[in-house]
């Protein structure tokens, strides 16, 4: 009797056997006790999630004579048809090498034979993404209003190179990852069946290893039967060329403490031993991953990586070693170097490279490293910031200064003589006026463009007046500069311009004729007063 792969002995022959797909497996089965068949179904997700072994299972449903709550019964004439693979019933088509329009036109040809024993004619269509565009132009039609006994199965691994036009015309069921529970309770009712022992931690490995796809994992536990019955948790890794736990964490330790030399021996021990440099990167990059993910959510992370709490416990004390920004930045640089590894022709040199880019972080200048060290310092600052709350460093931190130095540094500072009101004459006004005017320019170009239409005085008494040049339209200038923020802002500048103290007022046209005229005539009288109205020679006194 010829010998089967273990994926082809436990393939499920009914609903009730199949593993993980609970809400999508209730709603065939309901569809099948209601008699309410859709003409045309699309099961996506990826590999080994069941989508064809769920589309077998269907087919044998909606034409089983005594289907049993949903299931086919397994012992009527169709059953049996279906089971040995000789009813004509169930067309299953491969669409990667079937992918031409002449394959479809044969199929739309066909589908107006009715089915020979069955209620329904079913084609199954797998890797129907493969069909060209012509084929699916063939095909939409009879997609779209089949014969009455006619069930299209589309199954996919990427849904999203199919045409819109097909995807509106069926009902489509998502197939997820398989989670890690459940491949281990399949993965040991096969090993029971075939009188084999199986550790938790080497069914552990080998779930984790088929990232949620039964069929990889039952095909790895077929290679490791083939060694013995006696399957440890050390034969699974050798076969599949992983590192152990243990041999990760002393790795990771060594990225953490800068530890080059035994990084570079750690590497050289996993390329003697025939590991796969790839293999490695990906074991890392799962490591980093789950340090990541305890220093975050240490309290989460047993429920989201299935792990015991002693393996948490481990994970959670190495995380203290990183900062959440150097966990990151290695988590990229490791699975970024994953995807170029196929395509290098050292993979050696390329593997001790990016683990000494991870290892000496703290040497190189790059925005990552410069954030590490901001959130070390960060860290720093706040246990400093914890210490000085203490009430004695307060209060040592507030003790007076000594009466004699306190008296002497007060003998030596001088009060700052206040600023003396010195309005400027014409001359040093136009100088002022025109340094204001180029800092406001860059720094207000309104107000500059505002200014710039008519003509600023000063008066004796620091009293600055602008007026339009012109009288028609001055009222559209007049306001805007005599608003107070305005006003407090070019006075401002007025002053930091100079040593006097100004005050700005906007004028109308009319009224600053008469104000310019007596007011530089005050000016004028305020000097005759002061040196008289004679020639007044200066003599250096030698």
């Amino acid at each position: 009797m010829p010998y089967y792969a273990l994926y082809r002995q436990w393939r499920p022959k009914d609903f009730s056997h199949v593993v993980g797909q609970h809400a999508i497996i209730e709603t065939l089965r309901n569809q099948v006790i209601n008699d309410r068949i859709a003409h045309a179904y699309l099961f996506c997700g990826s590999r080994g999630t069941g989508k064809t072994s769920t589309a077998k299972i269907l087919a044998k449903a909606i034409n089983c004579e005594n289907p049993l709550n949903g299931d086919p019964c397994g012992v009527c004439q169709n059953c049996l048809r279906m089971e040995r693979e000789e009813s004509l019933d169930i067309v299953e088509i491969d669409a990667a090498s079937n992918n031409g329009v002449d394959e479809i036109r044969d199929l739309r040809d066909s589908v107006k034979y009715p089915p020979q024993y069955g209620k329904y004619r079913v084609y199954i269509i797998d890797e129907v993404h493969m069909l060209s565009t012509s084929a699916f132009n063939a095909l939409l039609k009879t997609l779209e209003e089949p014969p009455a006994h006619i069930v299209f199965i589309l199954a996919t691994t990427e849904p999203q190179k199919l045409p819109e036009t097909i995807l509106s015309r069926c009902q489509r069921f998502d197939f997820g990852r398989i989670a890690i529970s459940d491949i281990m309770g399949r993965l040991r009712e096969a090993a029971e069946a075939n009188n084999a022992t199986v550790s938790n931690g080497a069914l552990m490995v080998i779930a984790r290893a088929a990232e949620g796809g039964m069929r990889d994992a039952l095909s790895i536990l077929d290679m490791c039967l083939g060694y013995g019955n006696e399957i440890s948790e050390q034969m699974v890794r050798q076969i599949l060329g992983t590192s152990d736990q243990a041999f990760l964490f002393r790795y990771a330790s060594c990225l953490a403490n800068e530890e080059t030399g035994e990084m570079f021996r750690m590497i050289d021990q996993v390329m003697r031993e025939g590991r796969d440099p790839a293999v490695f990167l990906k074991d890392i990059s799962y490591h980093l991953r789950t340090l990541l993910l305890a220093k975050c959510a240490p309290k989460e992370i047993t429920g989201i990586l299935d792990l015991t709490q002693e393996d948490a416990d481990e994970y959670i004390r190495q995380s203290e070693e990183f900062t959440v920004t150097r966990l990151t930045a290695m988590l990229d640089l490791f699975m970024g170097a994953e995807t170029g590894m196929r395509y290098i022709s050292s993979p050696r040199i390329a593997l001790e490279s990016i683990s000494l880019k991870a290892c000496l972080r703290t040497k190189e200048a790059d925005s990552q490293a410069l954030n590490d060290r901001i959130s070390q310092l960060e860290d720093k600052i706040a246990e400093l910031s914890k210490k000085l709350e203490n009430p004695q460093i307060l209060q040592a931190a507030d003790s007076p200064v000594p009466k004699k130095t306190h008296e002497k540094n007060v003998k030596e500072e001088k009060p700052a003589a206040p600023p003396i009101a010195q309005p400027a004459g014409m001359a040093s006004f136009k100088t002022v006026w025109t340094s204001v005017m180029n800092r406001m320019k860059k720094e207000q170009p309104a107000v500059w463009s505002i200014l710039t239409q008519g003509n600023a005085m000063c008066d004796a008494n620091g009293s600055v007046k602008w007026q339009p040049a012109k009288k028609e339209g001055s009222e559209y200038y007049i306001s805007p500069l005599n608003r107070e923020d305005r006003k407090n802002m070019i006075t401002g500048f007025l002053n930091e311009a100079s040593s006097g103290q100004y005050t700005f007022t906007a004028v109308p046209y009319a009224e600053t004729g008469k104000t310019s005229n007596s007011s530089e005539q005050e000016y004028i009288n305020s000097l005759y007063s002061t040196f008289g109205k004679e020639p007044v020679d200066i003599v250096e006194k030698l």
